[in-house]
Order: structure tokens, then C-alpha cells, then sequence
């Protein structure tokens, strides 16, 4: 849809919510044994920046019970982007994990932008996308030559946007930092076919409200698949650009034989600013 790259940026690469047993202060990442009861809530509060301003405000959420997840953020505007471009997004996912992988369910996303309102939603069976319904609907509008068409082996084996931000992990592998980061995510967001690819650059020490530790960084690589102009100078942008991070730590959630990973932090760099996501608490839900 229109707002991908707003929704990417403000609600992160998609991204997510979390929290360890506690306060970290190994070298390396720490690992978090995901089965301290059957249902786990966390939470993540972000203030979404560009450059030195605060843009939006996201509050993001994941429930575990056993292998399967739910997912829910909410964010919207502050300051002067509200001003002059109010929005927020309202968004929910629910999938099932398994060793390092994927199971979509459903998906829904509702972003307002200047009252104007585009509504998003998405069933999933068997790693297929088995319904969609979007409001406007405008993919009927794409022809090619000028558009990359979505075929349909593109739709197979692919999960949401939000379901990139709950990140699997075998638990033997949840100390290796190549096992958390690499990964290459088929993603359908109603409009378009792409991929998110993560890998492993470096480990950070990073302290907010419910977290003190490190992160595994990983670089961020956005592949356009199909249902993109061909020629579109921001798709063409994103794709090359080699820059943008995403932060990933451990959450209490899951089974014994996972452990399930989450962003703490997303830097976005553009042609014209940075924007990222900067946590103000990771931990467990407060509400």
C-alpha cells in the first residue's frame, strides 16, 4: 500500500516489543530461556526520530503462548509532523514460530493520514496468502510493462510486514550471532512482494527503561520483488541503500527449544535524512 514506506520507518521493519528476566551485562548478547510460563506479554515504546526530532511515538506489543505469537502497535505523529502530516497506524499479527521460521496467520493494518484512512487485510494458510482485502484497492490499476506484476508462485511461502519483528531462533543457536541475524524474510504487504534481508555486522551495548545489555546488529537489505513501478526513483533508492540497521534482542516468550528475538533499536538512513526508532522501555507489558 501507499503508506509501506512511512508505516517501515515509523513502526520499524515493521518493528517490535520485549524483554529479558532482566538486566544484562555479558559481552555478548544475552539469551533468554522462553519458558517461564505459557503466555508471555512485552512491550516496546519507541520515539520514532528524524535526525534530532521526535516524529511519532510507537507503542508495540508481543504475546507468546507456546509457538504461537500475536503482535499489536499502535503509533501516531508528535510534534511538528503532526502539524503538517497527522497520522497514526493501528496494526495486528498472529502467526506460529517454529526452530527459525514462520507460520502467518492473519495481518491487519489501519494508517489515518490527514483523516484519510487505508485499511489492510490479510489471511494466510499454509504460507500462502489466502485472502486479502484492501481499502483503496488500487492493484488493479497496475499494468505491465510499466509495473513488475505479481505472479503467483511470488505469494507462496511469505508472511506479513509485522511478523519480521517477532524473530526465531533455535535455542542451542540463540548465542551465535550469524543464527539471530541472518536471515532473508518473504514478505507480501497486500501491494507489494519483497524481501527483508538481515545480516550479522557487529554487537552493541545498548541501555533503556527494562534493558541494559548488548544487541546483535544486523545489517538491513530491502529487495523489491513485484507489484513496484519498474522505475520508481524511492524503490530504487531504498534498494540500494546498503545503511540501515536493525538492533535485535532478546524477549521472555516462546518455548525451550527457541528463543524468540526482537528490535530494540532501527536506524534509517534516506536521501533525505535519517529516521530511526529509539527505544524508551523494553521489558515486560506494563498494561
Amino acid at each position: 500500500m501507499k503508506h509501506r514506506f512511512s508505516v517501515m520507518a515509523l513502526l520499524g521493519a515493521v518493528f517490535l516489543a520485549p524483554a529479558p528476566a532482566g538486566p544484562a551485562h555479558a559481552q555478548e548478547a544475552p539469551v533468554v530461556k522462553t519458558s517461564l510460563s505459557q503466555d508471555q506479554r512485552h512491550e516496546t515504546k519507541f520515539r520514532v526520530k528524524f535526525g534530532s526530532v521526535t516524529v511519532g511515538k510507537v507503542t508495540f506489543g508481543v504475546a507468546m503462548n507456546g509457538d504461537n505469537y500475536t503482535f499489536t502497535g499502535n503509533g501516531r505523529t508528535q510534534g511538528l509532523a503532526d502539524w503538517f502530516a497527522p497520522g497514526k497506524a493501528v496494526i495486528k499479527s498472529e502467526g506460529k514460530v517454529a526452530g527459525d521460521r514462520h507460520n502467518a496467520a492473519s495481518h491487519y493494518l489501519s494508517v489515518t493520514e490527514n483523516k484519510k484512512t487505508a485499511v489492510l487485510k490479510m489471511a494466510f494458510t499454509g504460507g500462502k496468502v489466502s485472502d486479502v482485502y484492501l481499502k483503496p484497492d488500487k492493484r488493479k490499476k497496475k499494468k505491465a510493462p510499466k509495473y513488475i506484476l505479481i505472479k503467483p508462485d511470488d505469494l507462496v511461502n511469505v508472511i506479513d510486514p509485522a511478523s519480521t519483528m517477532v524473530v526465531p531462533v533455535p535455542f542451542e543457536k540463540a548465542k551465535d550471532p550469524k543464527a539471530v541475524c541472518n536471515h532473508r524474510f518473504r514478505v507480501y504487504d497486500g501491494d507489494t512482494r519483497f524481501d527483508i534481508k538481515l545480516s550479522y555486522k557487529r554487537n552493541k551495548a545498548i541501555k533503556t527503561q527494562g534493558y541494559d545489555g548488548h544487541a546483535y546488529v544486523c545489517k538491513l537489505k530491502y529487495i523489491p520483488v513485484a507489484g513496484h513501478k519498474k522505475k520508481h526513483k524511492s524503490t530504487r533508492r531504498m534498494a540500494k541503500n546498503n545503511d540501515m540497521e536493525i538492533w535485535l534482542a532478546p524477549i521472555s516468550g516462546g518455548t525451550d527449544k527457541q528463543s524468540i528475538f526482537t528490535p530494540i533499536r532501527i536506524l534509517v538512513p534516506t536521501w533525505i535524512g535519517t529516521f530511526s526508532a529509539e527505544p524508551d522501555y523494553f521489558g515486560p507489558a506494563r498494561s
